[in-house]
């Protein structure tokens, strides 16, 4: 039976990480964080109260929550944090921000392989109430604090950042408020937040200038 459980809990993993790639640029990051959240906590929930009577009957209803919590997790927080930081995060530290990123996700991957077994021998169905309790912890931060990068180019992500900061309002309002922009309109709203210098502005005739000033022919 559990080589049975196993191999339907991965069936259910790959067809909801599968999915996410056909919704991630339409439904938005920041929807897909908080579904998920919302999904994995229910599910984390439904398992520890199932456990709770003792029973086999009860137990089946705690398979079924540990499903549902692999398919919210594969759908969403399996690929957004591998996404997510390249795009907020400014290239002047993209590298260094990826690399933070993916080491902390495989650390507490780690961690959370170690406790587990540990947190079940000695608290039992309290295990998933923690977990649970630790998801919905993760709801108001993200939906205070995520901005939405849906359909944004990069440089339009910096100008959303651009515009929180030099409006003084939360970036997840920035994010709401800046229009879709075009590519001419880019680097025109930069300026406008001052994230082109325009004292590196190329000078048209300043080469010529230079030219001659060292008395070069220009032909």
């Amino acid at each position: 039976m559990s080589l049975l459980l196993g191999g339907v809990n991965m069936i259910v993993y790959a067809i909801s990480a599968t999915v996410s790639w056909f919704i991630i640029e339409r439904a938005g990051r920041r929807k897909l964080f908080l579904w998920g959240t919302v999904g994995q906590c229910l599910s984390m929930v439904l398992v520890f109260s199932c456990l709770i009577p003792g029973t086999t009957a009860a137990a089946k209803g705690a398979a079924v929550g540990l499903f549902t919590y692999i398919a919210s997790f594969g759908a969403t927080w399996l690929p957004l944090p591998w996404l997510y930081p390249a795009e907020i995060n400014p290239i002047k530290i993209r590298a260094k921000a990826n690399a933070m990123s993916t080491c902390s996700n495989w650390l507490f991957n780690f961690l959370i392989v170690m406790i587990t077994p540990i947190m079940i021998t000695n608290i039992g169905w309290g295990t998933y109430l923690f977990f649970a309790i630790v998801n919905a912890c993760f709801i108001p931060v993200i939906y205070l604090l995520y901005p939405e990068t849906r359909r944004r180019s990069l440089e339009e992500i910096d100008i959303i950042f651009g515009k929180g900061y030099r409006e003084n309002i939360s970036y997840v309002r920035a994010a709401r408020e800046l229009e879709w922009l075009r590519d001419e309109d880019i680097d025109r709203v930069a300026r406008e937040y001052g994230l082109v210098d325009d004292s590196t502005a190329e000078v048209p005739g300043a080469d010529l200038d230079l030219d001659a000033e060292h008395g070069v022919k220009m032909e």
